[in-house]
């Protein structure tokens, strides 16, 4: 049988990738599989729960992230060759772009003719790639169709791209409006600025009119400008401050919409687990992502830095507007559903194989 291999660096074991790689193994538990696959983690993680399905080899390196660094500009090429030259593997995924150039270089120093993907979980305009490591690899899988444009415009043909989004796991529980006050919800890292652009959710508050509630689930260590800046406004009192819950959506049980403000995702998985509840999403219509979960029956999109259009589709929503049941919405969420991204991985990596053979 054939083997593949996915190699990923140091990941803290809480983070969106891990999941991906843990919902990916988890839906390979469900058929026969016509190809075997491990992970090889180079460096571990803080918390291996992501891990416990998943058939992994793991290379220790240190909890500190200087030791970290040393080890990947000193160890780690040798480490990647010697692995490669043990496992022999028909194909090769990697997340990261240093490794995937790496195992690239080693593969031709081996004489092998293994093909290496590119499995990037980010957008390319926000975490750009070196030329030089973008070009090194010989296919790519593509989380959503903006990297895939990123992609094209970067000279990667089209051919060698396959769409594939991300999977979730969920237990498709839908969650209720509630019938008085409206309830919002937003579910990440608790930034006023940088990638998830709390302050821009919070400036649209303040222009909306009428009883409301947000309710925040996500880490607070970067919280307390944020929750300065709630008060500054105003909107504080309309705040719920949950912190980091491991499995939020097993305990909310009502929520009118969810809000996302990035400024730039990858796939953002907390939109594609909203709609497999019957959760109606507002989102930041950003370069990568959200166009390819949220339509007419589900959410609706505005313009990314336009808070003042932010407000218009609150307040809609607290005037009563119609949305779609949570019935509707759920149903959009079948293509993230594990079953059909497994279909699609494998089809992606089946015909990497042909054409390598």
């Amino acid at each position: 049988m054939k083997k593949g291999i996915i190699i990923v660096p140091f990941m803290t074991g809480f983070g969106g990738t891990e999941t991906v790689i843990k919902n990916l193994f988890k839906a390979r538990l469900m058929s026969e599989q016509a190809f075997e696959l491990k992970v090889y983690s180079i460096g571990g993680s803080f918390d291996y729960s992501w891990a416990e399905n998943v058939k992994i080899d793991i290379k220790w390196i240190s909890k500190r992230r200087f030791l970290r660094d040393l080890y990947a500009l000193t160890i780690m090429p040798l480490n990647i060759f010697n692995y490669l030259r043990k496992e022999n593997p028909d194909f090769v995924i990697s997340t990261n772009p240093v490794i995937w150039y790496l195992a690239k270089k080693s593969l031709k120093l081996l004489k092998r003719k293994t093909p290496v993907i590119a499995w990037y979980h980010y957008s390319i305009d926000q975490k750009p790639i070196k030329h030089i490591f973008l070009n090194s690899a010989d296919y790519y899988l593509a989380i959503s169709s903006g990297i895939k444009e990123q992609l094209k415009k970067r000279g990667i043909s089209s051919n060698r791209i396959f769409l594939i989004f991300n999977p979730i796991t969920t237990n498709l529980r839908l969650i209720n409006r509630p019938q008085s006050t409206p309830h919002f919800l937003y579910i990440g890292r608790v930034m006023l600025d940088g990638q998830k652009n709390l302050r821009e959710l919070l400036n649209a508050l303040s222009g909306v009119k009428g009883e409301l509630k947000l309710d925040i689930y996500g880490n607070t260590a970067q919280a307390t400008p944020v929750k300065e800046y709630a008060r500054k406004l105003g909107v504080d009192k309309n705040i719920i401050w949950h912190g980091f819950v491991k499995k939020p959506w097993s305990v909310i049980n009502r929520a009118t919409a969810l809000i996302l403000t990035s400024k730039y995702e990858g796939l953002p998985m907390v939109l594609c687990e909203a709609i497999s509840h019957g959760v109606y999403c507002i989102s930041a219509d950003i370069s990568t992502g959200p166009e390819d979960i949220i339509n007419n029956y589900n959410g609706e999109l505005y313009p990314s830095g336009n808070s003042k259009k932010l407000t218009k589709i609150i307040q809609k929503i607290i005037d009563n507007k119609k949305m779609p049941t949570p019935l509707m919405i759920q149903k959009t969420s079948k293509k993230f559903m594990p079953e059909v991204y497994l279909l699609n991985f494998n089809k992606a990596v089946e015909k990497i194989m042909k054409v390598g053979s």
